[in-house]
């Protein structure tokens, strides 16, 4: 939650942590993010700019905040993504982020939503030991990830969470997938 307060603001996280995931809520979740799995083409190292603008179609529908989270990824306790190191955030997400070899992610409530481990894993565009794991864990037409953490652990995945994109930084990079894809 700290995250979140220092690239939001107290409001913002004290809306998120109220916020409950009801039967509307996960109809606007499901029909925007199919529409997005549908029009935008699979492609690596896309999670900055996807979960952005996942985050920003969402967001308003749903009355809520939905951080934008940068980390690390491991597998069995491995990196797949991401190092141990502080991430700073500040400066990568307000340049173009080549130097930055982690991973990103939304929250939506409890769950880790994940729009491009999915497709990046069926494409064969990461490291093989995470690919098999993922498509085993959650099937071989698997287009997103949205799962709690607990249930997430047990597949063998953690998500390291070590900055969340301002405000700013999501637009501007929803605005890049945007231009991107071509939407």
């Amino acid at each position: 939650m700290a995250m979140i307060e220092a690239s939001h603001s107290r409001e913002a996280t004290q809306q998120f942590r109220n916020y409950e995931l009801d039967d509307r809520a996960w109809g606007i979740f499901k029909e925007m993010s199919q529409g997005m799995l549908t029009a935008v083409r699979p492609e690596g190292s896309s999670c900055v700019i996807m979960s952005a603008l996942l985050a920003t179609a969402l967001e308003e529908p749903l009355g809520t905040v939905v951080p934008v989270v940068a980390g690390a990824l491991k597998l069995d306790g491995e990196y797949m993504y991401g190092s141990h190191r502080a991430v700073d955030g500040r400066r990568v997400f307000s340049e173009n982020g080549a130097d930055w070899d982690g991973h990103c992610w939304i929250l939506l409530g409890n769950y880790i939503v994940d729009i491009s481990l999915g497709r990046t894993a069926r494409q064969g565009h990461c490291r093989a030991p995470l690919a098999r794991r993922v498509l085993s864990a959650f099937g071989e037409h698997v287009g997103m990830i949205a799962v709690t953490e607990s249930s997430v652990r047990e597949t063998g995945l953690i998500y390291l969470p070590r900055y969340v994109l301002t405000p700013d930084q999501v637009l501007a990079n929803a605005g890049g997938a945007m231009q991107k894809f071509g939407l």
